[in-house]
């Protein structure tokens, strides 16, 4: 009899129709796929080399759901995952119900709410910016250090983060948004890097990290990012500390600091795995299967001494500049450059309707190069990335 393993998740999504799925088909698994959109999963799959052996409906944002269905259902199961930023507090609780490996649900908690987190890293004395929990409905708070990054308390993907270089602008930040609570930080000066980390509960790895490139103010919207860079490279050690010490410890983490004159300070943790497409490149750079290894851990498998050298690899963004609908697209394609592999996917295509969001929502195509020169993958990236066109109308 196969042992069960319960995947949650909310939209359809490549890391688990792509990746978690045929990993843990492969693994053995009995897959119980639970979601709130059954439907595009049914579709999906439909197609799909591996699929799930079930796919359930439940409110995935609620955990006694979860817990009700399954129960109902005669499911026990020996796994339960999920890769969602929205879900690992979820996750967490009904792994604890059925008494499966999982994450700390306080921490998952602690690390998707900002202001929580911002609130655990002062608890600890570890590196922390000014911040401020704020509904638009209420009064700012006086001494602003201006400017500040306004955002939502749970965003993610860049979504609605906005530089507010005054009270006018802060004020017209939050109007219409009633009383949804919104983080005021202090604008952290210097460059972005992210940390990569597994970990089995009592020993943690730092597997690599990326350094990015970000668009122009007031907007932070990822255009480039190079594994093992420089940055992440020389602070991947403080990084990893930092993490650490906040308590993460269990399965895959993606964090973001920013290098500032007093060392690296936290962005922001995404207590799973890395997204935007470079949880394929980890797979294909890393001498392990990505998502293989992330579910082994969720099993309750002990982190093994992973080998995590690696060719250098660079993934540059196209985000649109303008809503609008689509009406050319360049093609996918995988070429050989002078200096490595060289992949384009489009992600919008031809009769798409792009209404502009200053995120990760407004890519229009991805870029991914892999070889030994990384200043030569640049210089390649420059040269195609000028004949990639789109038209807009």
């Amino acid at each position: 009899m196969k042992p069960v393993l319960v995947l949650i998740t909310h939209v359809e999504n490549r890391a688990v129709t792509q990746g978690f799925v045929p990993a843990a088909v492969k693994l053995g698994y009995e897959v119980i796929l639970v979601t709130d959109h059954g439907l595009a999963h049914r579709q999906y799959f439909s197609y799909a080399a591996s699929t799930p052996d079930q796919i359930l409906e439940a409110d995935v944002f609620n955990p006694l759901a979860i817990i009700d269905m399954l129960q109902t259902r005669g499911i026990e199961p020996q796994l339960v995952f999920s890769n969602s930023d929205h879900l690992q507090t979820s996750t967490a609780l009904v792994a604890q119900y059925f008494a499966c490996p999982g994450k700390d649900w306080r921490l998952c908690y602690q690390a998707k709410n900002k202001a929580a987190m911002r609130a655990r890293l002062a608890e600890l004395m570890l590196p922390n910016v000014w911040s401020h929990c704020w509904q638009a409905e209420q009064d700012l708070p006086e001494a602003i250090p201006f400017p500040v990054v306004a955002k939502p308390r749970e965003g993610v993907a860049s979504m609605d983060v906005t530089l507010c270089e005054s009270h006018a602008a802060l004020l017209a930040y939050g109007a219409g948004r009633g009383d949804a609570c919104i983080l005021l930080e202090a604008y952290l000066q210097g460059p972005l890097f992210t940390l990569e980390t597994l970990g089995d509960g009592e020993r943690l790895q730092a597997i690599g990290g990326f350094d990015v490139t970000l668009s122009e103010l007031p907007h932070f919207v990822e255009t480039q990012a190079q594994w093992n860079g420089p940055i992440c490279t020389r602070f991947r050690e403080q990084a990893l500390a930092q993490v650490e010490a906040f308590g993460i410890n269990f399965g895959v983490c993606h964090s973001e600091f920013i290098l500032t004159a007093q060392g690296p300070v936290l962005v922001e943790i995404n207590y799973r795995s890395i997204g935007d497409g470079r949880e394929f490149l980890l797979d294909e750079l890393l001498p392990f299967n990505w998502f293989e290894t992330i579910l082994s851990l969720h099993a309750g498998a002990a982190l093994p001494a992973l080998e995590t050298h690696t060719s250098a690899a660079l993934v540059r963004y196209f985000p649109a500049l303008a809503s609008g609908h689509i009406g050319q697209s360049p093609e996918a394609f995988v070429q050989q450059s002078p200096h490595g592999a060289v992949r384009f996917l489009p992600l919008k295509q031809a009769g798409d309707h792009l209404s502009l969001s200053h995120s990760n929502k407004d890519y229009l195509g991805v870029l991914t190069l892999i070889g030994e020169d990384l200043q030569g993958l640049e210089a390649s990236a420059d040269a195609l990335g000028q004949k990639l066109e789109w038209e807009l109308n």
